[in-house]
């Protein structure tokens, strides 16, 4: 794969380009072992962001999936707008992710796909959050620095357990799906990348229009990680109706943020808003 691509690159003129974290997956197990999990999403399209050169993308148009692709590089876009010029299930968008909307574009009925640039791979994940997080059966497989994974991943009273997790854990399903590693791809990244799947709950506590709010209160729990839970959240919500919810809970007063569940965060939160 890795000889193909530069190949095509060179008949571009062009190369993996840095400002766009571009690194391309050459790996062809792995390839199909991706493509094989947004089949099984069971739905009737994909919204890929960062196709690339469309590996990934012509294997799910032979499942005859209908794909929107959502390229920022020109080079990259315009060549894969001449090779599905007659195609009628790929759409090409040549546009930044994070300067547009993937709600306007995406039901229920499609699933969300990419391999992310590292640099940028927090923000659209939370953009995906933000969006996502009330849209029934929404679905989300991504490639991360493995970092950032095992931080999404990460249990209870560890020091990658944050406000950021918990959002995340609030709403979503997470679940690892796969282990990259730098030979993967090419060029080869100086570090190790991780395939997660995101399912939006169906037992949300949280009601959308409380959303918002619910961000905030996470936010602030984590404010300062030394600081007792109350102590932080007394920048919100008065005393009394955490001293409540705590003793409702059987919560000790000396409780920090990392030490409560997502689903223990969820039951105070609620507790505290009544």
């Amino acid at each position: 794969m890795a000889k193909n691509i530069k190949k095509i690159l060179a008949v571009l003129e062009t190369g993996p380009q840095k400002k766009f974290g571009q690194n391309f997956l050459v790996n062809e197990k792995k390839t199909n072992f991706i493509v094989n999990e947004i089949i099984l999403c069971n739905k009737k399209s994909v919204v890929e962001i960062g196709p690339g050169l469309g590996s990934i993308t012509e294997k799910i148009i032979d499942k005859d999936l209908k794909v929107v692709c959502i390229e920022k590089d020109k080079i990259l876009s315009k060549y894969l707008q001449n090779k599905y010029c007659t195609s009628s299930n790929i759409k090409i968008i040549n546009e930044d992710i994070l300067r547009i909307s993937i709600k306007k574009i995406i039901d229920a009925d499609k699933v969300i796909f990419g391999n992310l640039p590292y640099n940028i791979a927090s923000k659209i994940l939370s953009n995906f959050i933000d969006e996502f997080h009330n849209v029934e059966h929404s679905i989300g497989i991504f490639m991360f620095q493995k970092e950032v994974a095992d931080k999404i991943m990460s249990k209870v009273g560890s020091k990658s357990y944050n406000a950021f997790v918990v959002k995340i854990r609030s709403f979503f399903n997470v679940e690892k799906l796969l282990d990259l590693n730098e030979s993967d791809f090419w060029p080869q990244p100086k570090i190790k990348s991780t395939l997660i799947k995101l399912v939006v709950r169906d037992n949300q506590r949280i009601p959308a229009k409380e959303f918002k709010e619910f961000s905030d209160f996470i936010f602030n729990s984590f404010r300062i990680r030394r600081k007792t839970l109350i102590n932080n959240l007394l920048n919100i919500y008065p005393k009394n109706a955490i001293l409540k919810s705590f003793y409702l809970m059987n919560l000790k007063e000396s409780s920090r943020a990392q030490d409560l569940s997502v689903q223990e965060f969820t039951e105070l939160f609620t507790n505290i808003r009544n």
